[in-house]
């Protein structure tokens, strides 16, 4: 089997990796978030010779540049899950509401993308020219599956992004595989990526929030619409309603109100608790009593208050309706700016963390005086539980470290190595292919 890195490595952004054995299979296909989207590194004669697109999840940075491939030749399925599927159709339209300019793909494309869909549940094996495909739970947000692809002599494991802890929302990722090839993401992979407990995140969170309020100012949390932005509602929702945060609205602006409706409808795929919750009526997380929606396109309802919490996308600060709250909101230094989940190298939400006081939107400078803080919520394992990840799985003789900035992909590397004994790991670099 060959295995080809378009993208993902010794990077975050635009996982593409092709396996070819019998059959070319692409698994993922996204894009790099930055002011200029970059995309994988795969010609128009390898798009046409592909004969299936495996997705993992629905992040831009895994499916964002599928629509691209319909658009070059490719006339092949996308195995998907169904949660997957329906998140893909709202994050899709919104990087083309975001990317009007120089788009890589138009909305002919995207539909193309969803008539090709092919769903799949997980835990169930499908059989393909030369493979059988199974998806397992991979943690990380909604419909995210880990991909195993076995041959008849190759056993090949892909972790897309995972999380093995259990969150307010989801179980934590499988642990019970077997494979001699694993092909492992580092997006919190260097030894100093340490995530604390759910429980002392979430109240270092709201603690945060409440020193905010208490100086009567407005807390803005720029969020990513799938995953981090549900965690950070029912962690909000949950200390309103114990007393432990003060009562104040939480306005939901932008693609987060969208995707909470498709979380609730996918809600078999979501903890046995959230959905005894939504059972129960009178209990459902999802249609809270403090939960509202700006009513004005000014968005002067939410303005006029002197407390409040903001909910809005963008996560990394790239666009979306985050920017008017910035405008209006981040001169102020009673105000918060509070950051959540990663952000990537090259967004606005990394340099106003790397120190650069202001943001831009459409050719304007915001300066930004308000308080900034990041929060350590994140959909990703963190060193020590990947190297567990990957020692907990049968059979193991190949590591391949990808989705990782810096040196992250080579610390996580060089301690899997040392941890499990025969196992080789290895680095890739961009475009290469290897044969295993």
């Amino acid at each position: 089997m060959n295995v080809t890195f378009f993208g993902a490595a010794r990077e975050v952004g635009r996982s593409a990796i092709m396996l070819e054995a019998g059959e070319k299979i692409l698994l993922d296909c996204g894009i790099k978030p930055a002011k200029e989207p970059e995309y994988p590194l795969l010609d128009s004669k390898t798009i046409k010779s592909l004969d299936r697109v495996v997705l993992s999840h629905a992040h831009l940075d895994h499916s964002g540049y599928i629509p691209g491939l319909y658009g070059q030749g490719y006339k092949g399925q996308v195995e998907i899950t169904k949660p997957t599927r329906d998140l893909i159709q709202l994050l899709l339209a919104d990087f083309l509401r975001l990317n009007k300019i120089n788009p890589p793909y138009s909305q002919v494309e995207v539909s193309r993308l969803l008539k090709s869909t092919s769903i799949r549940e997980f835990d169930e094996p499908f059989k393909t020219k030369s493979s059988t495909i199974r998806f397992r739970t991979a943690g990380h947000i909604l419909g995210a599956a880990m991909t195993e692809v076995h041959t008849a002599n190759r056993k090949i494991l892909y972790s897309g992004d995972i999380d093995i802890r259990e969150s307010r929302l989801l179980d934590g990722a499988a642990t019970d595989l077997e494979a001699d090839t694993l092909i492992l993401e580092s997006t919190y992979g260097a030894k100093s990526d340490k995530h604390p407990s759910l429980k002392t995140t979430g109240k270092g969170f709201i603690d945060s929030v409440n020193r905010t309020l208490k100086r009567g100012g407005k807390v803005i949390i720029p969020t990513f619409a799938i995953g981090r932005g549900q965690e950070i509602l029912f962690t909000l929702e949950s200390y309103l309603r114990s007393g432990g945060l003060e009562r104040v609205p939480i306005y939901l602006d932008g693609m987060v109100t969208r995707a909470l409706r498709i979380y609730r409808h996918n809600a078999i795929y979501l903890k046995k608790e959230i959905q005894r919750r939504i059972l129960t009526s009178e209990d459902d997380p999802f249609k809270s009593e403090f939960y509202f929606i700006p009513q004005r396109k000014d968005r002067g309802d939410v303005f006029e208050h002197d407390r409040a919490i903001i909910l809005a996308t963008s996560g990394m600060l790239n666009g979306g309706p985050v920017m008017s709250y910035l405008d209006k909101l981040g001169s102020d230094e009673r105000n918060k700016l509070l950051l959540v989940g990663y952000q990537a190298a090259g967004t606005q939400g990394r340099e106003l963390l790397e120190g650069r006081g202001y943001v831009e939107t459409e050719g304007r400078r915001i300066d930004i005086n308000c308080e900034i803080e990041q929060a350590p919520f994140s959909g990703h394992s963190d060193h020590a539980e990947l190297v567990s990840f990957a020692k907990s799985v049968k059979g193991l003789k190949s590591v391949y470290v990808v989705h990782g900035e810096g040196s992250k992909s080579y610390e996580l590397a060089e301690a899997i190595e040392a941890q499990c004994k025969g196992v080789q790991t290895i680095v890739p670099e961009l475009g290469e292919t290897i044969r295993i």
